[in-house]
């Protein structure tokens, strides 16, 4: 097989595992809500999440990618003894840490605890079984930064068939246990809901085990290839440890720190949204209902488009990084602007479009509940401001202001938490989305004025485009609420199988109306060029 071949095999195999996760990801809340009995006993898990991936992030931020770059720089000029001393070391280091990061967040659940069930509210989980909780996700920390790391060490042998199958492999068997737990939990064992909630929880250490073991077969099968990689090493390169470790440090913080942007607007979320409820004269019985509602089951929805038009303009954001360190200027600019384009021609009917069918979406998902899909009306937006983030911060790093990303990050959480009280007290939980939003926007406008400054890119070259994606979205929206208001008059939006009709009939008159206009005024081909001729051809006269 040819290198290009290889490679073009390589991502799709990744990105083809990273689908389907993502997919999992969102489907299965579906059955587990359905399981579990609705969002306030979803509470204990929504509480336990975002202290846990916090730690993650922590724990192994961006060592795995680093440990990547680091054995395929060594591989490529032959010093294989250099990448081999740093895979048994790093599987050791990263073992400790995992181990380390258990220890940390196993003690301090109880401040987390604290922090996020207010004394004063009536809800219905007290501080001791929201710690007993995050100690039972907890032990999820030991094995995720090995899992991690022993994935990068794949990568940088340009293995990612293993990387993809153990990706995968996690996904299914987390969630496999974490229904099938919950489900015998509360209907054949008739135990708690609270025991219900830390199966699920504990089914993270399930997933990240199954995951080892298919990386364990794999490197077994690999492991004889490897060491006549070692033995053929002439090189007599060697790199100290010391100097090893400092650049992976180098290369991950500032990766870490971005990485812990949404995971903690989420922990400021969850420890000032009670307390601000409280304080407002909301009934405490609502409180860990209308949480769960935000960080959990509005979220996933949320994250749809912008998971997928993320992921998509993201993969062209390593074209920047080569055209800006050989001073392809021209060039570079083009990939900015089709990068935020595309982003943007998917992101902004889609978010838009989820705001649109917030109550017949949140029916088919979960259950009919007006207080959460007026939330998600509010919510549903803010999907395109989280996706121009993760573009915009990756787009820095391409054009190497790491450093710049770091202290934008930092000074967006600032906003957040500084605000969100204030926000939640005058506007309840809507209050929080907004002060997220504030705080994205804020994160957004200080990464364009960087990429403007350091890249020399002008963002009105983009404005004619962006008018349309947003008027023609405009248009959808209003074509697909006259729909749903003439749908309504005989379906009702609060039983499944009507709500999945409405539904359907929206998203589609919404998807067909946004591409005949997108490709009528020749919009789509900005983005996708020849591909939309023989459907403009087909379909648009």
């Amino acid at each position: 097989m040819s290198q290009g071949n290889s490679l073009v095999r390589s991502t799709f195999i990744l990105t083809a595992s990273i689908f389907i996760t993502k997919i999992l990801g969102i489907l299965y809340i579906i059955p587990f809500y359905a399981i579990i009995g609705g969002e306030a006993n979803l509470a204990p898990y929504n509480m336990a999440y975002p202290p846990y991936t916090v730690m993650l992030v922590i724990a192994a931020g961006g060592v795995p990618l680093a440990v990547a770059k680091y054995v395929s720089k060594y591989n490529a000029i032959g010093a294989y003894k250099v990448s081999y001393k740093l895979y048994k070391s790093s599987l050791v280091v990263m073992g400790i840490t995992g181990i380390l990061g258990f220890i940390i967040l196993y003690a301090v659940s109880p401040l987390i605890a604290e922090a996020s069930v207010s004394k004063s509210d009536a809800g219905m989980w007290s501080v001791e079984q929201i710690t007993e909780i995050i100690r039972v996700v907890s032990f999820a920390v030991i094995f995720i930064p090995f899992l991690a790391t022993w994935r990068g060490i794949f990568q940088g042998y340009d293995s990612m068939g293993p990387t993809a199958v153990s990706t995968v492999i996690e996904q299914v068997a987390r969630i496999a246990f974490l229904l099938a737990g919950s489900f015998l939990v509360l209907n054949v064992m008739n135990k708690s809901v609270l025991l219900a909630n830390e199966i699920a929880v504990f089914a993270a250490a399930i997933g990240a085990l199954s995951a080892i073991l298919t990386l364990w077969y794999y490197w077994r099968k690999r492991k004889p290839f490897i060491d006549q990689m070692v033995n053929s090493d002439v090189t007599n390169t060697d790199v100290s440890y010391k100097s090893m470790y400092k650049e992976i440090l180098m290369y991950s913080i500032p990766f870490v720190i971005v990485s812990l942007a949404i995971p903690l607007y989420q922990i400021i979320d969850q420890f000032t949204h009670n307390r601000a409820l409280t304080a407002a004269g909301v009934p405490g019985e609502t409180h860990d209902m209308l949480l769960t509602m935000l960080n959990t089951t509005t979220n996933k929805l949320v994250m749809i488009p912008t998971s997928l038009a993320a992921g998509f303009a993201i993969s062209l954001v390593p074209s920047i990084t080569r055209t800006h360190a050989s001073g392809q200027i021209k060039e570079m600019h083009h990939q900015i602007k089709t990068s935020l384009g595309i982003l943007m021609f998917l992101t902004v009917p889609a978010s838009l479009g989820i705001m649109i069918l917030a109550t017949p979406l949140y029916t088919v998902f979960y259950s009919y509940n007006a207080v959460a899909s007026h939330l998600l009306f509010f919510y549903a937006p803010v999907g395109i401001l989280l996706a121009l983030v993760s573009v915009t911060a990756a787009m820095l790093q391409g054009i190497d202001k790491q450093a710049l990303t770091v202290y934008i990050v930092l000074a967006s959480l600032f906003v957040k938490l500084v605000i969100n009280y204030p926000m939640i007290y005058l506007f309840h939980t809507e209050g929080a989305v907004i002060a997220t939003a504030i705080a994205l926007t804020v994160n957004i406008l200080c990464n364009f004025y960087v990429i403007k400054k350091y890249a020399g890119f002008k963002f009105r070259s983009t404005y004619k485009q962006m008018l349309h994606i947003f008027l023609y979205s405009l248009i959808m929206v209003v074509t697909v609420e006259l729909v749903m208001l003439l749908l309504i008059q005989f379906l009702h939006v609060s039983h499944k199988l009507e709500a999945l009709i409405i539904l359907f009939v929206g998203a589609f008159t919404g998807a067909v109306l946004y591409a005949y206009l997108s490709m009528k005024s020749r919009l789509a081909d900005a983005f996708f060029g020849e591909r939309v001729q023989k459907l403009r051809e087909k379909f648009v006269r």
